[in-house]
């Protein structure tokens, strides 16, 4: 649910890994304890797990896909090729290539990725096997089975969230109005009157940092109903880890905190 807002936050073996973006000494790992657990030279972005190894997008060196071996914390560089939104389904891997914009799938074995939609893209989720795309002419729906494209719809998403039932995302299209997409209809409903360039999703609650009021955090069900204040920190990347909510906090320079799903205060999550 993460991959949208970066990825930069992910858990693996009880141990949180975060992206320091406050001060880019690298990618801290947390004990469970909220104790800092070790330090990582690569500046961590699309983080994703499987089996023992970690996947990821380093900054450090030109975005290019890496893996660390999580018993020992060895890195290593797969693909010299910038890249984003890695995700892995069914043993494959899939990355979107930022140089030529091409959503590809990578061979583990070997090392070689080969494209797999001829459209560029801007940015992209997948559940169950099924791309949802943002490119040029809207919202491209592609199924890794069927091979078959579809366009959902020719408004342009940001930060796409799926939902059993319809899409979240950010309309570029309509001034980053947080909107929502049913299956069955192909014009977007405008949630409430709200901004935003950052979303997060879980099965029963939407978080958005609101354009329209400093990027404060609102909480809205996913079924519809009034959006609620639920953090004033000028907040951005939001993410989701089992019952808490991570984000950017700009009032901070760009430090991670973290905030209970069921409220309550916010605290820092690494020290200044």
């Amino acid at each position: 649910m993460n991959i949208s807002n970066g990825a930069l936050i992910s858990k693996h073996n009880n141990h949180l890994y975060v992206c320091d973006l406050e001060n880019y000494r690298g990618t801290y790992i947390i004990s469970e304890e909220g104790n800092i657990a070790g330090l990582i030279n690569a500046v961590m972005w699309f983080i994703t797990q499987h089996n023992t190894y970690i996947y990821y997008s380093n900054q450090r060196d030109n975005d290019y896909l890496y893996c660390m071996y999580t018993q020992d914390l060895n890195e290593r560089c797969l693909l010299q090729s910038p890249c984003s939104y890695i995700t892995i389904f069914e043993d494959r891997l899939f990355f979107l290539n930022e140089t030529n914009s091409q959503i590809y799938e990578l061979d583990l074995k070997n090392n070689t990725a080969v494209p797999l939609i001829k459209e560029k893209i801007f940015s992209f989720i997948m559940n169950a096997g099924v791309f949802y795309c943002a490119f040029a002419k809207g919202l491209l729906k592609f199924d890794l089975h069927s091979k078959k494209s579809t366009i959902l719809t020719d408004h342009i998403p940001m930060c796409i969230h799926y939902t059993p039932n319809s899409l979240i995302f950010a309309d570029s299209s309509c001034d980053f109005a947080l909107s929502r997409l049913d299956f069955d209809q192909k014009i977007p409903v405008k949630i409430s009157h709200i901004k935003t360039q950052s979303i997060v999703a879980d099965e029963h609650h939407i978080y958005a940092a609101n354009l329209l009021d400093n990027r404060s955090i609102v909480r809205m069900d996913t079924s519809g109903g009034a959006p609620i204040r639920f953090c004033g920190e000028k907040a951005d990347k939001l993410h989701i880890i089992e019952s808490d909510l991570y984000f950017l906090n700009h009032n901070d320079k760009n430090a991670w905190y973290k905030m209970p799903l069921s409220g309550g205060r916010n605290t820092r999550l690494l020290p200044a």
